[in-house]
């Protein structure tokens, strides 16, 4: 479970929240990404296990896959990491992985047929990746097929 903090000034300007969480740009904007754990001690010991971020650094990882009418976005939160930490590879069969150079995250996601793999983009903001896969352009029916149908009875 997250929670995201949501101010009232946000609610009131109009500005549509669920979208902006998908923008990279938006986001510096809207969210401060908060971290519990930025002043719980951690014994010694603990942190050891994690000497490239600290303990925790896997803990706070989240993954969202949205679709919409356009595209599919896969929204990956890596508190912590730069983009020169995390790899996006596309591999065989459609898979679109994810990792840290540290090897504290890695994950796998079937790209759906009807994504369109040469227009596949990776944005990292503030420790958020989100890569999205625009879908194919499908054909619109042309209005040169609309017909007109009577509607018979009586009211």
């Amino acid at each position: 479970m997250s929670i995201v903090p949501i101010n009232d000034a946000q609610r009131s300007n109009g500005s549509n929240f669920s979208s902006d969480l998908w923008d990279p740009s938006a986001m510096a904007l809207n969210l401060d990404m908060w971290d519990p754990f930025t002043d719980f001690p951690f014994p010694p010991s603990l942190s050891n296990f994690f000497p490239h971020m600290g303990f925790g650094s896997t803990v706070n990882t989240r993954v969202d896959w949205r679709e919409t009418t356009r595209a599919h976005a896969w929204k990956v939160v890596l508190p912590g990491f730069t983009n020169e930490d995390v790899f996006v590879q596309l591999q065989d069969e459609r898979v679109l992985q994810v990792s840290v150079e540290s090897g504290n995250f890695m994950s796998r996601f079937k790209v759906p047929d009807d994504g369109n793999l040469e227009l596949l983009k990776a944005n990292m903001h503030h420790g958020v990746l989100v890569v999205t896969v625009p879908k194919y352009e499908q054909e619109r029916p042309s209005r040169g097929n609309v017909r007109v149908v009577e509607i018979e009875g009586t009211d």
